[in-house]
């Protein structure tokens, strides 16, 4: 089968990831992808690195406003069809609403696939053009059973929503011996704990509340964070480790290419987000063996279970974050406990194999 994969992003996170992830698959099991985009720097870096066919959307213009998208729906099909595709997957609200009058038109079987709830939320009628998506043809599969639950009672859809768990791939570690930061960052020191998140550096995440939340923790029992990526708010962060004198035990490591070894060598996750749909920072935790300290909110509860390789905490109560934290900073043995479990669960019930696996059968579905 040809299938396209559509993102509109010009960032790297959990989204692209994920369309990554799952075109190399779909490549190994013999369908041939072709990632459109619009030029997303990222995208196009890890598509030569893989050799994964892609092609930069041309008519970009069109998309970009709400008076000429239905002319980029139509154009975009159009382009499909020159590269013969003969199934194309949508992630993300954008990509979802702004493609499915051209697909329904050239009968283009689609399937989209919403990564977050956020930009639904902001509208109701965001939520509305989901269901006319659906009307028109379009099947929509949601990353968590919580997304799921949210859309089917949030907004009155005409079909169910299929949830398709994130997969990554258990790879092996990739930290450069050339890199000048490798040997910083992975070494360990049995004196220090390491607690480590990982995400765009973005209000969405909370970066600054955890830093804030977690500094007399750091402090107190000499542990060290490291905040793994890059974004808005990154100078805010700099600005308070400076104004908390927290030099030596918080650090800014920017976009990485050895996440996995970072991952490793530290000893606790931890994502204090505001919304997740399913988080593939999280999964790759877990696949490090690492104990979680996470906020409950979207499937971040899929993924971990309380006291279990982990703990979720109700988003915004910080004393609760730092208890949790602290708790695992003191106690080794939990950590390694919960560890142990999360390695467990990332193995049989998120890799990459299986999603591919549950995509195909969906892209089967419109051909039965």
């Amino acid at each position: 089968m040809k299938i396209a994969q559509f993102i509109d992003t010009f960032n790297l996170g959990g989204a692209e990831t994920m369309l990554i992830r799952l075109s190399l698959e779909l490549n190994k099991a013999g369908h041939q992808v072709i990632v459109f985009h619009f030029g997303n720097d990222f995208i196009e870096e890890v598509c030569k690195k893989n050799n994964i066919e892609q092609v930069i959307i041309p008519f970009k213009d069109l998309y970009q406003s709400i008076l000429t998208v239905h002319l980029f729906s139509f154009r975009f099909a159009k382009f499909l069809k020159q590269h013969k595709i003969e199934l194309l997957h949508n992630h993300l609200y954008g990509p979802i609403t702004g493609t499915f009058i051209g697909s329904f038109f050239y009968r283009i079987p689609t399937l989209g696939t919403l990564h977050d709830v956020y930009l639904v939320q902001e509208r109701k009628g965001r939520g509305l053009l989901l269901r006319l998506t659906q009307l028109l043809g379009t099947k929509l599969i949601s990353v968590s059973k919580a997304m799921q639950t949210f859309y089917e009672g949030y907004i009155p859809l005409n079909k169910k929503i299929t949830t398709i768990y994130n997969g990554i791939e258990q790879e092996e570690s990739q930290t450069k011996a050339d890199d000048p930061l490798a040997e910083f960052i992975t070494e360990k020191n049995e004196n220090s704990v390491r607690i480590v998140t990982v995400g765009r550096v973005i209000p969405l995440k909370q970066q600054h509340q955890q830093l804030i939340a977690l500094a007399p923790v750091l402090k107190k029992h000499n542990a060290k964070l490291f905040f793994v990526g890059d974004g808005s708010e990154l100078e805010k962060l700099q600005k308070t480790i400076k104004e908390l004198s927290l030099s030596k035990h918080v650090f800014l490591l920017g976009e990485r290419n050895d996440v996995k070894a970072i991952l490793e060598k530290s000893d606790i996750f931890c994502l204090c987000s505001e919304s997740e749909g399913l988080s593939c920072s999280i999964i790759e935790a877990m696949s490090a063996g690492l104990p979680c300290v996470v906020s409950d909110v979207g499937g971040n509860s899929e993924l971990i279970k309380d006291d279990i390789n982990g703990f979720l905490y109700p988003f915004g109560e910080q004393e609760k974050l730092k208890s949790q934290i602290e708790r695992l900073v003191l106690d080794k043995k939990q950590r390694e406990t919960f560890g142990t479990t999360s390695k467990k669960i990332a193995l049989k019930d998120f890799s990459s194999h299986t999603m591919c696996v549950n995509y195909i059968n969906s892209y089967q579905s419109f051909f039965n």
